[in-house]
């Protein structure tokens, strides 16, 4: 071995202390022009603010309302981020989200769908509602909400809105087509009308459910996950216990329409068929990844499929990564719609509000799933028609691809299905259930 003189070691370590001591101080130096950066910037914008505010204060005529200006500031603001979940929430606005959120359900309650052209299609009035009072009805479009367009105001906050204190008012206007017979050169037709209507409604409380079950192919349970709630864990519970007392051979989660909830009630509410360990786990601003959630070993001993597509968002899109990499349940369907991030409502001192996107959720990979989405084990599409009887709950399982594909990967894990997909029995099924349907 080749002796190194201390003269020689001496050199080689003060070279490597000067390499660190270069790269800390280029480290050091990036930190720092970053900062001063952000402090001219911050400076600029400070200095814009003011001029405009003094421009205003001298020249603009008419009284102005310091709340509502710096409410708008601060609304500009977040909206100046470019992330459609971030808001600034007024100190009254604050107020009663906080209200909606203590007591679960208030408001006018109908569920809805973002039709074509941005606004609010109904697509259910739930039983008991304040909705239903005022004789609210499937297919009604809304397209304002207390005298703002929902295409205007977005449809996401046209939603916000339907929520709030209980007792308070709410006006819609709403669009309702209808037929009606005329007379055209002597003969009565039947002609589509639109006729608009306006409704204002108390919000108050109402019963919902987060979840629906049922049996489809004679033997297989289909549990049908509308969004995350506190009581969606309860729900679960008693909607697998009225199915494994019925024998079912295999489950199907649908995912499909599910656009709200949280990841900390989803994980609650699905622990049974959670993969063991990690569940839920996102990167932040500091580009850490950050596990969230863990699920236990306790697994329902039944197969399992998920469904899911472009309609399922955010904690549905962690459940559908979770069941799919932990190889707990085959995953069908479409790509999801590649929303899954996480807020956080952070308070402000004058008792406003800002929510912030404070990470994206990322898959067992590390992939993120926002702007991403997740891509099934087994892709089916739905044709146009297919998904517009679909978001208004009208589609057939036995006549859906997306779940007979879910049922087929129940088979493919040894279930014993009655009703195979594409056999004699599934078909004379459907058709009994058509003809049903027809006589009803």
């Amino acid at each position: 071995m080749k002796k190194v003189s201390i003269g020689t070691a001496v050199a080689l370590a003060a070279m490597a202390a000067a390499v660190t001591v270069s790269l800390t101080y280029l480290y050091a130096m990036e930190r720092f022009n970053s900062k001063v950066a952000d402090v001219n910037e911050r400076q600029a914008m400070y200095a814009k603010l003011n001029e405009i505010d003094q421009k205003v204060r001298q020249d603009a005529v008419g009284t102005l309302d310091e709340t509502a200006l710096k409410d708008g500031i601060c609304e500009g603001y977040v909206a100046g981020l470019g992330d459609a979940n971030a808001q600034y929430l007024s100190a009254e606005r604050y107020r009663i989200l906080q209200q909606g959120s203590a007591e679960e359900n208030i408001g006018v309650g109908v569920r809805t769908i973002q039709d074509e052209d941005g606004n609010m299609e109904v697509v259910e009035v739930l039983p008991g509602s304040s909705a239903e009072e005022a004789g609210i009805r499937n297919g009604d479009v809304i397209v304002a909400v207390d005298g703002s367009e929902v295409i205007r105001i977005t449809y996401g906050e046209a939603l916000t809105r339907l929520s709030g204190a209980a007792g308070s008012e709410i006006t819609l206007r709403v669009l309702r087509t209808g037929e009606q017979e005329v007379e055209r050169d002597g003969k009565t037709v039947t002609e589509e009308v639109t006729e608009p209507l306006e409704f204002t409604l108390e919000r108050r409380a109402y019963e919902d459910s987060s979840i629906d079950w049922d049996i489809i192919n004679g033997n297989v349970g289909c549990i049908t996950v509308g969004s995350f709630t506190e009581e969606t864990a309860q729900e679960v519970e008693e909607a697998v216990s009225a199915l494994q007392e019925q024998g079912v051979c295999g489950i199907v989660l649908d995912l499909r329409g599910n656009t709200s909830g949280s990841v900390a009630h989803m994980v609650e509410a699905f622990q049974q068929f959670l993969p063991a360990g990690n569940v839920a786990q996102y990167v932040n601003s500091s580009e850490e990844t950050v596990v969230e959630f863990t699920a236990g070993s306790q697994r329902l001993a039944l197969p399992l499929a998920v469904v899911a597509d472009d309609t399922t968002y955010g904690a549905a899109e962690v459940m559908a990564a979770a069941m799919r990499d932990g190889k707990a349940a085959v995953l069908v369907g479409a790509t999801t719609a590649g929303a899954a991030s996480r807020q956080e409502t952070l308070p402000l001192s004058d008792g406003s509000a800002v929510i912030l996107t404070v990470g994206y959720y990322v898959d067992a990979q590390g992939n993120s799933l926002y702007g991403q989405g997740v891509a099934p084990d087994r892709e089916v599409e739905l044709s146009i028609l297919q998904k517009q009887v679909l978001l208004r709950g009208m589609l057939d399982p036995r006549e859906d691809p997306q779940m007979q594909t879910a049922v087929t990967a129940l088979i493919e894990q040894g279930a014993q299905v009655q009703q195979v997909p594409g056999t004699e029995e599934q078909q004379a099924a459907s058709q009994t259930s058509g003809s049903d349907s027809a006589e009803e």
